[in-house]
């Protein structure tokens, strides 16, 4: 694969991250936990063939960003794969012009527990440890834990999925998103615990610059198409946080034994039903 490496350095995701906090103003809680965040990004230039677990392109990226982002919050680390390889405006043999092609995966690599800090406190220590067997035990936290990071691994949760095409000459557009809900809730309980959602784990992720979504000063190499995979990828998140509600909504209102009547036959009818009944001391109405 012959492509231009785009250039990306750790300050550029800080500064994406301090431009999220600022637009999205989370509350004083979820934005401590933001900001606690220590970001380390490995930009992969060697060139070589990984094994991501998706299908290789058949067509010829002109431009990528692909690396390895470290994040640390207060009691986890994770590492997170991310590839975007995209063209644009490329002049087909026919002579009609592209309008581009974009490849974008994003997938949690490893995972471990920050079993201490420095200068930490005795108290601070008490509650470290009282926090990571905790993480421990959670079963989101438990996959993540369990990801290997070398190439072998076939358990690695992919987090989001896009591959965009565009040829508006020849009315084309084939669009295919996918967030997968189980590493959102993975990442959301590992990194921002703070938020309800998934999604907004989601939403932050997506804001970084391995996705080019806009240009800046220090990235000139970006494409249109970015932004339509963000805008889809965002959207697929959004509708399984909805089918979520939604089944949380039908467990709420669910019904599974009769309500209790007032009238004494169905009160008997009820009690025979559910087993002997308790012993009640029968008060004698107030006048």
């Amino acid at each position: 694969m012959s492509s231009t490496a785009s250039p990306l350095t750790t300050d550029l995701f800080y500064a994406s991250l301090k431009n999220y906090i600022d637009y999205n103003k989370p509350d004083p809680i979820a934005r401590r936990q933001l900001e606690s965040w220590k970001l380390n990004w490995s930009a992969n230039t060697s060139g070589d063939e990984k094994d991501t677990g998706v299908e290789p392109v058949k067509w010829s990226p002109k431009n990528s960003i692909a690396g390895t982002l470290e994040i640390r919050g207060d009691y986890v680390a994770v590492s997170l794969e991310m590839e975007c390889i995209w063209a644009d405006g490329d002049t087909a043999k026919d002579g009609a012009v592209e309008d581009g092609r974009l490849s974008y995966t994003c997938r949690l690599k490893s995972g471990e527990c920050i079993e201490k800090k420095d200068k930490e406190e005795k108290t601070e220590r008490k509650i470290r440890k009282k926090m990571v067997f905790r993480l421990r035990q959670d079963s989101y936290i438990a996959k993540l834990l369990r990801l290997e990071g070398g190439k072998k691994s076939s358990t690695k949760l992919c987090l989001a999925q896009a591959s965009i095409y565009v040829n508006a000459s020849k009315f084309e557009m084939e669009e295919r998103v996918d967030v997968s809900e189980i590493a959102a809730e993975t990442l959301r309980r590992a990194l921002w615990s703070s938020t309800t959602s998934s999604l907004d784990i989601v939403d932050v992720i997506l804001a970084l610059p391995s996705l080019p979504c806009r240009s800046t000063d220090s990235v000139t190499t970006t494409t249109r198409l970015a932004n339509r995979a963000k805008l889809r990828l965002l959207e697929d998140a959004m509708l399984d946080e909805c089918e979520r509600e939604g089944d949380d909504q039908l467990i709420d209102d669910l019904t599974i034994s009769k309500p209790t009547e007032s009238s004494d036959g169905d009160e008997k009818e009820q009690a025979s039903s559910s087993g002997p009944p308790t012993k009640r001391k029968n008060k004698k109405p107030k006048r």
